[in-house]
């Protein structure tokens, strides 16, 4: 499996579970009559359903379905969150269903609003603005914008609902040289808890829009936004260097990513990953350098790593389609596994604690054979990022340095606990030398049991908690990410 280097999580908007709600409802008596005729409905039940139903990435701490439903219209997502808040049903709308946190578990005998018909593209190269639909993924977008000569920053693999990527942020190898997605995100149209249909940007709703960049699926399922769009960088060609090295190597290999603490080019991204070679019987410390510009200025970062002696390397001129959506995405995007993430958010790299991790992580792998984790460390340069000021959204991480995931992969469910305890134990390591005095957590890359604070921020939680009360009072979106 290929280095899970994601950007976010796909979009989800949820209901709160209420008592005595959920199994007992009729989707096509109660919804039926009050939605268009292209709208699909399915209980779960039924032989269609399958057709109807979101697609969920992992299975770990999945939420459960009664019946699904494929909206054809805006007005019909309208209606269907008006009548499931009149009768106390619990609702989650998805698109590429890459919400991986133990509160989709906590969804449970509801509805699924499955987003996949609204996945339309539109840009206005002259405006460099693009128009995405709130079912569109990542993988919608990367085509039409290069054919005219244009770039959005984005997730790094095809099949990340664009939605649900920027509304908790927006995180991805375009970072250093565009900021975060939400910094590029000039309006949106959503649908609220009430059912009504608005629009919010920096002019209209403006309190509304700020919360909605960095805490979005709390209030409500987006239908459309609009992004500013930029002139590609280089022609759209980057530079992709893939190094493998042997477990010996990772204090060099650590090393050489900690000298980025002090500075980090716009242009250049590094994912530093931990991997277990079941071939070899060891792990490995995987790095790939993206540089979003030419060769020869691409060459002095792919030579410090090269003189690190690795066991493979790969170098590449790509377009930057072909970088997302093909190389990065690779075994990334299969659905069906069991993915049992824990992150954390570093403000510097402390080579011993990464070097500590490597040593317990090969142990850990080795008495574990059905464990197939991935470990990876994202690393961007925060200067543009850091132009937007922190009162400007919701977002609170503008000073993460480093983003690293554990990408927890099993096909034997008897190990979860021992993966969870490690796991744990790995997190408060990391924590503890992370330079921060609080935990810092990327909303969309949560395990679950962080607390809001850690993912929203202190600072915002009062602000973010009185537009909750405005435009969502009865909490019917958020449970897998509450700001409570």
């Amino acid at each position: 499996m290929a280095p899970r280097i994601l950007s976010a999580l796909a979009f989800a908007a949820t209901a709160t579970a209420f008592p005595g709600s959920g199994s007992s409802f009729n989707a096509t008596a109660l919804f039926g009559p009050h939605v268009s005729s292209g709208t699909l409905i399915a209980a779960f039940s039924d032989p269609g359903f399958a057709s109807v139903v979101g697609p969920r990435w992992s299975t770990w701490e999945a939420p459960t379905y009664v019946a699904a439903i494929k909206p054809a219209t805006v007005s019909d997502i309208q209606q269907i969150v008006k009548i499931a808040g009149q009768h106390q049903i619990p609702f989650l709308a998805t698109n590429a269903g890459h919400g991986a946190a133990t509160g989709y578990g906590d969804v449970q005998n509801a509805l699924n609003i499955n987003l996949a018909h609204f996945n339309s593209v539109s840009i206005d190269v002259a405006a460099s603005r693009m128009t995405v639909g709130g079912g569109t993924k990542f993988g919608d977008v990367f085509d039409p914008l290069f054919a005219v000569g244009k770039e959005l920053q984005t997730g790094n693999t095809w099949c990340v609902g664009v939605m649900g990527a920027t509304l908790g942020g927006g995180i991805g190898a375009f970072q250093g040289l565009h900021g975060l997605v939400i910094d590029s995100l000039e309006s949106v149209e959503m649908v609220t808890a009430s059912g009504a249909l608005v629009k919010a940007s920096k002019t209209v709703n403006s309190d509304l829009f700020w919360a909605l960049r960095g805490a979005g699926t709390n209030f409500g399922i987006v239908t459309e936004a609009t992004f500013e769009v930029h002139d590609y960088t280089n022609s759209g060609r980057v530079v992709l260097g893939q190094f493998s090295f042997p477990p010996a190597a990772n204090v060099s290999v650590y090393s050489a990513v900690a000298s980025f603490d002090r500075y980090i080019p716009p242009e250049l991204a590094l994912f530093v990953s931990a991997t277990f070679n079941r071939t070899a019987g060891e792990s490995r410390v995987n790095v790939a350098v993206i540089y979003f510009g030419p060769v020869a200025d691409a060459q002095p970062f792919l030579d410090k790593f090269d003189a690190l002696g690795p066991l493979a390397k790969v170098v590449r001129n790509l377009t930057t389609p072909d970088l997302f959506g093909k190389v990065l995405s690779t075994g990334v995007c299969n659905d069906g596994g069991r993915q049992n993430p824990y992150h954390v958010g570093l403000g510097r790299t402390d080579v011993a604690t990464f070097s500590k991790f490597f040593g317990e992580f090969d142990t850990f792998a080795k008495a574990h054979p059905s464990y197939a984790a991935v470990v990876v460390a994202q690393r961007y340069s925060n200067v543009v990022m850091g132009q937007t000021p922190d009162t400007a959204t919701a977002y609170p991480w503008r000073d993460i340095k480093t983003y690293l995931l554990f990408s927890n992969t099993y096909t034997n469910n008897s190990i979860e606990g021992d993966v969870d305890v490690a796991s744990k134990s790995w997190r408060a390591m990391f924590e503890a030398t992370s330079g921060f005095s609080t935990p810092h957590m990327y909303v969309n890359y949560d395990h679950g049991d962080e607390g809001p604070a850690a993912k929203y921020g202190a600072r915002k939680l009062a602000k973010l908690r009185v537009l909750k009360q405005i435009w969502d009072p009865h909490h019917l979106f958020g449970t897998p990410n509450p700001l409570y």
